[in-house]
């Protein structure tokens, strides 16, 4: 089974996504963040369930449905580990 480890950056792209729902339903905002959680744990069982986000590189994304849209979770399989680079909402420039 993998270990999952969230980089700094990914840990700030949580808190952005919750800050910018929490004004309009702090009800929301937790939910999307479960969705991510809940998500990203499937990994430690099935760490290639995301799709290959270049060729030729470990990064991977998987897609996380919440709502019409959704979010994004860019990570990399390093050994033992899936290493969570970044996370966003769908609509977001990247």
């Amino acid at each position: 089974m993998a270990v999952i480890k969230w980089l700094p950056e990914s840990k700030d792209d949580l808190r952005r996504l919750y800050n910018f729902i929490l004004p309009h339903s702090s009800q929301a905002a937790s939910r999307a963040i479960d969705a991510i959680l809940e998500s990203v744990d499937v990994l430690v069982k099935f760490p290639e369930t995301g799709q290959p986000w270049e060729p030729d590189t470990d990064y991977r994304e998987l897609y996380v449905r919440f709502g019409a849209k959704g979010y994004t979770v860019r990570y990399r399989l390093f050994e033992d580990q899936v290493i969570i680079a970044r996370v966003w909402h769908s609509l977001e420039d990247r």
